[in-house]
């Protein structure tokens, strides 16, 4: 415990109190900065366009469901870093021959010893502009909690030694941002399927309440809503030559026999700092996504629209950014681009959006469905169809039964007597013998009598009765 305190005790004080570099590296950072704020000063009026374009580019991937892009706290410190190392081509060679497992894990902080002086003051800088950042984060922190209890340990540069950047710093640095990227998208991922299973589930109920003619009809609904969706333009496979000639001749408005693939990546790096970051990556396949989803159109789910953007990023990064630092340079996407005239495909493969695959198995909906029943309330047979029209014939006879006896009360009630021309004549001083067995009762009420005039009736006359009928 002591050995993890202690980092941190050090880092804290180091920070709060403005200790972080000895002034002749200070020196050196101040001469860096002064190169960057002339090349700063030269590309004013590309940054203002930058910001412009990159504000119209969010503003058309906006969308519900739509996750924000990789942005941690030190995204700007990872940045800087990459285009530093990126811009020695010693560095950029000793990437191309290692492998992807080795670039995640860091290994190749192992080959920046030999790195010239001036990449070197750089990262120092950079590295010295994180650390005050951290410093001024510690110290709002420190004032919001009244003390340094909830510091945490930053884990994406070197603590142990903060004078200058090493190799330890780019190792962290790889690894910390592998594993933050790697948990967002699998957030992004299972986020994406438990909406997809709650659509599914909500719709299984709903055709669970529905009469067999009407469960008919509504699945026939939603198999041409789906047909109507699916019925678009065969899409090319993001990334490839096709696809991007056809943003050169529909996007950019360009003859596409004059395509060229520098020009094509210099007009789609919007903010001109020889990258393509996931905004502008995910530029280039509003085409595609406009063949397949439109915002008016009640059939396309805009949430899946946003999900098919990520597949498209994630497979073209794949297949374009050698170093897997989540941004493709212009070299990268030169060298894809040679490959790709060196080695056409036979026949280009056309890419399987998610209208032809699901994102769940059967199973995981099957376990989905029965927890969300559980949690709206709807029981254990929220989606079979017989079960719910049982129990609805079950719970009808209950549910009139007692408006039935609400409405005559069993005092009330006369007893039906059977119809019997033969039966004696009834003796007038006598109890029925039933009535001798039963305990005493509450006599029925009578309604109270009125003192109505008498009636005066004509009297009865004997008439003469037919021998032959007794008439």
């Amino acid at each position: 415990l002591q050995e993890m305190i202690k980092p941190l005790v050090i880092l804290v004080v180091v920070l709060f109190n403005g200790i972080v570099c000895p002034p002749p590296l200070r020196q050196q950072a101040q001469q860096a900065q002064a190169q960057d704020n002339a090349q700063q000063h030269n590309q004013e009026a590309t940054g203002q366009q930058q910001g412009e374009a990159t504000q119209n580019t969010e503003q058309q991937g906006e969308y519900d469901g739509r996750h924000p892009g990789y942005q941690f706290a030190y995204t700007k410190y990872l940045e800087e870093v990459v285009k530093i190392l990126e811009s020695d081509p010693k560095f950029n060679e000793r990437l191309k021959n290692m492998k992807e497992d080795d670039i995640k894990a860091g290994n190749i902080a192992d080959h920046i010893d030999d790195l010239p002086q001036e990449v070197f003051d750089k990262l120092h800088k950079a590295k010295f502009d994180e650390i005050e950042r951290l410093r001024k984060q510690i110290e709002e922190q420190i004032k919001a909690d009244g003390g340094a209890h909830n510091i945490k340990m930053p884990d994406h540069l070197d603590v142990q030694e903060l004078e200058k950047f090493h190799k330890e710093d780019l190792r962290k640095l790889i690894q910390k941002t592998v594993a933050d990227m790697n948990a967002m998208d699998d957030q992004r991922k299972e986020d994406f399927k438990q909406y997809e299973m709650k659509k599914q589930a909500e719709e299984d109920h709903k055709l669970a309440q529905m009469t067999p003619e009407e469960r008919e009809k509504a699945k026939l609904e939603h198999e041409e809503s789906i047909k109507r969706h699916n019925d678009h333009e065969k899409l090319k496979h993001p990334g490839s030559k096709d696809q991007l000639q056809e943003v050169w001749e529909e996007s950019d408005h360009l003859e596409k026999d004059q395509y060229d693939p520098k020009t094509f990546f210099a007009l789609h790096d919007l903010n001109g700092d020889g990258f393509w970051n996931d905004f502008e990556l995910e530029s280039l396949f509003q085409l595609e996504l406009e063949k397949m989803y439109n915002e008016t159109n009640p059939d396309d789910d805009m949430k899946e629209r946003a999900e098919e953007m990520y597949r498209m990023r994630e497979h073209v990064m794949k297949q374009i950014d050698v170093n897997q630092d989540r941004m493709i340079s212009m070299e990268e996407f030169l060298n894809d681009a040679d490959n790709q005239n060196s080695n056409p495909p036979k026949q280009q493969e056309a890419w399987e959006d998610l209208g032809q695959k699901k994102v769940y198995t059967d199973e995981e909906l099957q376990q989905f469905e029965a927890q969300y029943a559980k949690q709206q309330g709807w029981g254990e047979h929220a989606y079979d169809p017989q079960q719910v029209a049982s129990d609805q014939i079950h719970q009808q006879p209950a549910q009139q039964q007692p408006q039935a006896q609400q409405q005559v009360h069993p005092a009330q009630q006369q007893p039906i007597q059977p119809v019997n021309n033969h039966a004696p004549p009834p003796v007038m001083n006598a109890q029925p013998h039933v009535q001798q067995q039963q305990p005493p009762q509450q006599p029925p009420q009578q309604p109270p009598q009125q003192n109505l005039p008498p009636v005066h009736h004509e009297p009865i006359q004997d008439h003469t009765k037919d021998p032959t009928y007794g008439i």
